[in-house]
């Protein structure tokens, strides 16, 4: 069977969107654990979120990251096209697998906890660039974006407040393990994450993508 050049061009795209997807999630997952969590340095939005069950409940983020996020997939799936659905879950799904991986094999990086401003820029690259690879592939690492397009579609928000809401919201529930001094060292974290996730991706660009999603 012969292919033409525009299939050979569509199976490449779709093969290179698949390798983002997985490279992002798993830069993503050994940033969350090497980083983020040996050295108390947590994120806003859902991973945030799944930081702070693994801190208050020991509920590993293998669990609780496919947990959080196909409920918010499932809430969003009446908004947000299948292809845009199938990206998301296979991140979650090679999120999951790879942290519970790096779990297993333990820290692979030593600890930054005594120079935590190298630890926040740390967490905060590896997130922004895991996140920003997935992106770019036209999925989502988790449900914040499902939170955002929906918050943007029903209120008078824009993407980049719901974003900012949620980070704001999770990182005041992060007090209840971390100290002010530590969520300082957390936002700018996030700072960096989302300055290289909006430089990958910008803001115009998900937003046309959530236009073609509706």
């Amino acid at each position: 069977m012969r292919y033409s050049k525009k299939q050979f061009n569509i199976d490449y795209q779709k093969l290179k969107n698949l390798g983002l997807i997985v490279l992002g999630s798993t830069i993503l997952s050994f940033g969350s654990y090497n980083f983020n969590y040996q050295n108390n340095v947590t994120e806003g939005g859902v991973l945030g979120l799944i930081l702070f069950m693994k801190n208050i409940f020991n509920i590993s983020p293998s669990i609780t990251n496919i947990i959080i996020d196909f409920s918010l997939f499932l809430l969003g799936a009446k908004f947000l096209g299948k292809n845009f659905l199938i990206k998301c879950i296979i991140s979650t799904i090679t999120f999951s697998i790879t942290y519970s991986i790096w779990e297993s094999i333990g820290f692979v990086v030593p600890s930054f906890s005594g120079n935590m401003i190298f630890a926040s820029i740390f967490a905060g690259l590896f997130v922004g660039i895991g996140v920003g690879l997935v992106v770019m592939s036209g999925g989502a690492c988790g449900g914040d974006d499902v939170i955002a397009i929906l918050g943007n579609k029903f209120t008078k928000l824009k993407v980049k407040h719901v974003y900012l809401l949620t980070d704001g919201i999770v990182l005041f529930l992060s007090l209840l393990y971390l100290n002010f001094v530590q969520i300082f060292y957390s936002l700018i974290a996030v700072t960096i994450s989302g300055n290289i996730i909006g430089y990958m991706h910008n803001e115009e660009g998900l937003d046309k993508q959530k236009e073609a999603m509706n």
